[in-house]
């Protein structure tokens, strides 16, 4: 059962895209825009970088003076 609908996924998956691709569907503008991607690659380390330093400092690191 499982088999097939995994199967039945793919298939659908495939049509999809040979569809989208015969019919040369709306993009939208940022794909056309030059450095779009590079930015937003950038910009989503960056703040997952902030984001990862700012809950090891409030959720992970102890406070100083405990020897738990």
């Amino acid at each position: 059962m499982l088999r097939r609908l995994v199967g039945a996924a793919f298939v659908l998956s495939v049509g999809g895209e040979l569809l989208l691709a015969a019919t040369d569907a709306w993009v939208p503008w940022w794909h056309r825009a030059p450095a779009f991607h590079a930015v937003y690659g950038v910009v989503g380390c960056v703040l997952i970088v902030v984001v990862s330093k700012a809950l090891g400092k409030v959720w992970l690191q102890r406070p100083e003076g405990r020897d738990d």
